[in-house]
């Protein structure tokens, strides 16, 4: 059962409202429809002050901030980390490094088409604009996931 007491929650902000639940002791800010939080939207009393910046209700984007972080993560993953991880394997332009992992990974039997040949491939050549969509994308929805699993924000 939910219950308002006068006062428990902060001040109802423009273009939303507080909805209070008494048993669980916090505030979930709810805004009007175009509108979305300003940040971490469930709040909680602790030792008279509010866990979080109190958030108010700002016109809603079609894409979020998080959503642009998360891509530019994944573009620089692909296009600096795969080179970066390339070569530090020992892919360079030149060939397989001597004494490199790529080296020690090498086999009389590498055959054509193998990851062995497209590491290699991509390290002379540079990786294909696939092979960095790929990566940035996995790199993306990793950082995304990962942002949500370590978010500090408490979930309804």
């Amino acid at each position: 059962m939910v219950l308002t007491l006068p006062g428990f929650c902060p001040e109802n902000p423009k273009n939303g409202f507080w909805y209070e639940e008494k048993e669980k002791g916090r505030c979930i800010l709810r805004c009007e429809k175009g509108y979305e939080p300003s940040n971490c939207h469930v709040l909680r009393l602790v030792k008279g002050k509010w866990n979080h910046e109190i958030p108010h209700c700002k016109n809603a984007t079609w894409i979020s901030a998080k959503s642009i972080l998360t891509a530019e993560v994944g573009s620089a993953a692909a296009v600096v980390g795969v080179p970066a991880a390339l070569t530090a394997a020992g892919f360079t332009s030149a060939g397989v490094a001597a004494g490199s992992l790529a080296a020690w990974l090498q086999t009389p039997f590498t055959a054509a088409g193998s990851w062995f040949a497209a590491s290699q491939s991509a390290g002379v050549l540079g990786a294909a604009a696939s092979t960095k969509l790929g990566v940035g994308t996995l790199t993306g929805l990793a950082t995304r996931f990962l942002s949500s699993k370590f978010s500090n924000c408490e979930k309804e």
